[in-house]
C-alpha cells in the first residue's frame, strides 16, 4: 500500500540560522488514493516543498518516508517516484520514442520491465492523441504536446508517488479533464501529491487539501 510520511521537515535556502526557514516543521501523512494538493501564495514554498520530497533539494533524509522504509536519496526512493514540474524536460533533437527508449536506459529497466513499460507509454499516447507525433523530434512539438510526452514517460513507470508542480497548465480542456481522469481512475492506488492556482483543476482532482503559509502547513477543508 502506498504511503509517504513527511514528518518535522525544516528547510531554508540561506545558510545562516538567523534566516527563518522556508519550510518550518512541516509534517503530514498521505496513503494510498490520497489526492494532495499544497496551497498557498507565490513564494510560499510550495514547489520547493515538492523538489524536497522529490530528492531534488537536500533534506534529513530521516524526514520523509516512503511506504514506511524509503527514504530520498536511495535507488528504491528514486525508482518510486515521479516528479513533474510545470516545464517538461525534453530533449528538442530527440523524438518521442526516444524519449521512452531514454527513459528505459536511464532505469536500468531489465527486458520483461520494458516490454511492460513500452506497453503502458504507447497505450497512454494513444489516449493522448499523441501517437502520430511519436516519430517527430520534440523541436516540431506544441508545449502541450511536450507535456502530455513527459508526463507519460513519468506515470508509464507506475511509480508510488507521482509529484505533479501547477500540472496540466499547457494542455487544453479535454487533455485536462482526460489526465485528471487518468489519475483518479487508474492510479487510485497511488499517493499523489500536486500544487495548482487553478481552482477547478485542485477542486476537481484534489481530496484532500493543505495550506502553506510561512513555512506552516495545516490541513484545511475545501
Amino acid at each position: 500500500m502506498a504511503s509517504l510520511e513527511v514528518s518535522q521537515l525544516s528547510f531554508r535556502y540561506e545558510t545562516t540560522e538567523e534566516s527563518p526557514p522556508l519550510l518550518d516543521q512541516v509534517s503530514f501523512h498521505l496513503t494510498e488514493n490520497d489526492r494532495a494538493c499544497i496551497i498557498g501564495k507565490n513564494g510560499s514554498g510550495k514547489s520547493t516543498l515538492l523538489k524536497v520530497i522529490a530528492g531534488l533539494l537536500p533534506s534529513l533524509s530521516e524526514t520523509i518516508l516512503l511506504n514506511e522504509q524509503y527514504h530520498p536519496g536511495s535507488a528504491q526512493y528514486k525508482s518510486m517516484v515521479a516528479y513533474i514540474p510545470d516545464k517538461p524536460l525534453v530533449y528538442e533533437a530527440l523524438t518521442g520514442i526516444e524519449h521512452m527508449e531514454l527513459v528505459q536506459s536511464l532505469w536500468k529497466m531489465k527486458k520483461q520491465e520494458k516490454e511492460l513499460y513500452k506497453e503502458t507509454f504507447l497505450s497512454l499516447c494513444d489516449a493522448f492523441d499523441l501517437t502520430h507525433a511519436l516519430e517527430m523530434p520534440i523541436k516540431q512539438y506544441s508545449l502541450g504536446m511536450r507535456y502530455k510526452l513527459f508526463f507519460n514517460c513519468m506515470v508509464a513507470r507506475s511509480p508510488e508517488l507521482i509529484i505533479l508542480d501547477e500540472p496540466f497548465t499547457s494542455l487544453d480542456e479535454a487533455s485536462q479533464t482526460q489526465s485528471i481522469s487518468l489519475l483518479k481512475k487508474e492510479f487510485s492506488h497511488r499517493c499523489v501529491l500536486f500544487t495548482s492556482h487553478q481552482r477547478y483543476l485542485y477542486s476537481e482532482l484534489g481530496n484532500r487539501f493543505f495550506q502553506l503559509d510561512k513555512g506552516q502547513l495545516n490541513e484545511i477543508e475545501r
